[in-house]
């Protein structure tokens, strides 16, 4: 066998094995699914090359966990092979297919969507710190679920 062929091999064998990897249906997180039907869908629209993403997800990893019992839905449109027709589908199923279609193909960002409204209720990136991430999250729930009341104009 040849160098050449076998740096070939190679080269395919690393792009089947990346494309296993992140060719992957969307995932909801399962550490934060909450049991009943979210007000607030949390969704992280990323790719394995966004620089923005390295830095987004791992504060919204360990943001997510302190909304487990909380009426959110967390779930990531990985845009790493581009926009897919399973993608898609998973939009439609949080009731935020529009969205999806505007922004599909787009990385480094996660928007907060009231479902009954399709509100966008807030977008975290990069720039946003884990309390900060936390406060908008809580503040997004607060707005779809109603119950804060310092969110309701004075009487």
């Amino acid at each position: 066998m040849k160098p050449r062929q076998i740096v070939s091999y190679a080269l395919v064998a690393a792009f089947a094995a990346a494309f296993f990897m992140f060719a992957r249906t969307p995932a909801t997180n399962a550490e934060a699914a909450y049991d009943g039907e979210p007000e607030v869908v949390a969704a992280t629209f990323a790719s394995a090359w966004c620089s923005a993403c390295k830095v987004l997800k791992p504060k919204l990893a360990k943001v997510i966990p302190g909304f487990k019992d909380k009426p959110v839905a967390f779930v990531e449109f990985d845009f790493t092979f581009g926009p897919r027709d399973e993608l898609k589908a998973e939009a439609d199923k949080y009731g935020i297919g529009e969205l999806y279609e505007r922004n599909k193909g787009a990385t480094g960002f996660t928007v907060l969507v009231d479902r009954d409204t399709g509100a966008v209720l807030d977008t975290l990136t990069m720039n946003f710190s884990e309390e900060a991430m936390r406060a908008a999250i809580a503040q997004a729930v607060a707005i779809a679920s109603h119950t804060d009341e310092t969110l309701a104009p004075p009487l």
